[in-house]
């Protein structure tokens, strides 16, 4: 098994985001990770850590680019312009059959746009979404599109619906799972003309009993558990995620605050239990559905434990054979 790991264009430095890589191959001796580097970037690497026995041998043999996009670059153009990056390289040697799965920190809009164009679609998909993991009194929520596509139409809402499905349906083995549509209300009649719209093609679908539709759900809604899958434009989908984040750190360092007269010990292990629910580095990052091959975007403000979770990710993924699994049931549905 190959994992391709990027470690060009994040918040975090390349040379900080190697360590998970080198965790990752000490934790999993029976994979090869490429890292996707600039030269630069391998020699500071190099120079700052004793890697001397896992570069170039069977578990780290890093892939030199000349260039790389960075978060600032225009999704498009620089797919177009900076062919020769190290995120196209990783989609190319992904497309190639050469990786196994592929992870990167970087440029969202890019990574979308690159894996459209690169990568075998689902069938009767006409764009991939960003499917991310929300905990839930109830266990863990679907929540897609979460910044892949900022508007969509209703029928791309609909077929996020169905990926949502079938993801949950072969990830967390949910039979049937119950999808809501995020809205400003509950009402069938709430919400733009696309939303509006999806309600009802998204009743046709649970009339066919394609998915269990229970409607319009709320922002309130969200962590309560009541749908397995929730779906949204990217643009909300986004201010959701990063709305959620904002509150976790907020109330972990409200509760490191309050623990403080606590005995250490025990304000440890209740800060532990809730940070491991609340921490966004705790996931895997979002997985681009809809595209035939494991791609994982994690948040660009990962360090090196938000991107070893990722890694860890993306081998159970390929582990598991999950992205032939999840097009079968996609296709069923």
């Amino acid at each position: 098994m190959r994992i391709g790991v990027d470690l060009m264009g994040s918040d975090c430095s390349p040379t900080a985001l190697f360590e998970a890589v080198e965790l990752a191959a000490r934790q999993f001796p029976d994979v090869a990770f490429i890292p996707f580097s600039t030269q630069l970037a391998m020699d500071d690497i190099v120079a700052s850590y004793s890697v001397s026995s896992l570069i170039g041998s069977h578990s780290v043999a890093f892939d030199i680019s000349p260039q790389f996009i960075e978060m600032s670059d225009e999704p498009l153009q620089s797919i177009r312009r900076k062919k020769n990056s190290t995120l196209i390289r990783g989609l190319e040697r992904l497309k190639e059959g050469f990786l196994d799965a592929f992870i990167t920190s970087g440029n969202t809009g890019a990574l979308i746009a690159g894996s459209t164009l690169m990568l075998p679609l689902f069938p009767g998909i006409k764009r991939p979404a960003l499917l991310a993991m929300l905990p839930s009194e109830q266990g863990e929520v679907a929540l897609l599109d979460v910044g892949g596509h900022v508007s969509c139409k209703a029928a791309q809402l609909v077929e996020f619906a169905l990926m949502g499905a079938a993801y949950q349906s072969c990830r967390n083995q949910i039979a049937i799972p119950l999808v809501g549509l995020l809205n400003i209300g509950i009402e069938s009649k709430k919400g733009s003309l696309e939303e509006r719209t999806a309600y009802e093609l998204l009743t046709e679908a649970a009339a066919r009993k394609a998915i269990d539709f229970i409607g319009n759900v709320e922002g309130g809604d969200l962590f309560d558990g009541i749908a397995d899958v929730i779906v949204t434009n990217g643009f909300s989908g986004n201010v959701v995620l990063k709305t959620s984040e904002g509150v976790s750190h907020f109330i972990l360092r409200k509760l490191a605050k309050t623990l403080a007269g606590i005995v250490p010990e025990k304000a440890q292990q209740i800060l532990s239990e809730i940070g491991s629910q609340l921490d966004f580095e705790e996931y895997f990052g979002a997985l681009i559905c809809g595209v035939d091959g494991i791609v994982i975007k994690c948040h660009g403000q990962s360090t090196s434990k938000g991107l070893l979770n990722g890694i860890r990710g993306a081998i159970q993924l390929a582990r598991d054979q999950f992205i032939p699994q999840m097009k079968a049931k996609f296709i069923q549905l």
